[in-house]
């Protein structure tokens, strides 16, 4: 209790004295959020033929744009190297780490419909490719980025 109260009269003084830099933080846009907003956008730009590849069944093409960087490093190499989540937890913003998450899981599933397209002919059985799931996935990470842009 007595911590509680020195605290509150510490706030209680600081007020008073009409310092309220000392008690709330002031929120400037850093130059690494501005640089993720741009990169978001190149990411963006680079997902735009890919629903292209899908209809002409070029599945290496695909697996190529989500291997290259800056996107591979959004659903491949983990959450500590994802910049979009980086900035979501830097920011501390809840909705934004949402976004991320399912930007990652839609490039994965891209990746996997794709790389079992490639592969559905040694497959035993009558086996489909598919060109719906993956065009499916592909709208749902340009969604998920316009709306992670929009937040920057």
């Amino acid at each position: 209790m007595r911590e509680t109260a020195s605290m509150a009269l510490s706030r209680r003084q600081t007020l008073q004295r009409g310092s309220l830099a000392a008690v709330v933080p002031v929120l400037v846009p850093t130059p690494a959020l501005a640089s993720t907003k741009t990169d978001a956008e190149k990411v963006l730009e680079a997902l735009q033929p890919l629903s292209g590849f899908v209809d002409d069944g070029k599945w290496d093409a695909v697996r190529t744009v989500l291997a290259q960087s800056p996107i591979v490093e959004l659903w491949k190499t983990g959450n500590s190297k994802n910049w979009i989540r980086a900035a979501a937890l830097s920011a501390g913003d809840p909705e934004l780490i949402e976004l991320s998450e399912d930007l990652s899981s839609a490039l994965q599933l891209t990746d996997q419909y794709v790389y079992d397209n490639n592969f559905i002919y040694f497959q035993p059985g009558n086996g489909k490719v598919k060109t719906k799931e993956p065009k499916d996935q592909i709208a749902v990470a340009k969604t998920k980025l316009k709306a992670i842009i929009a937040s920057l």
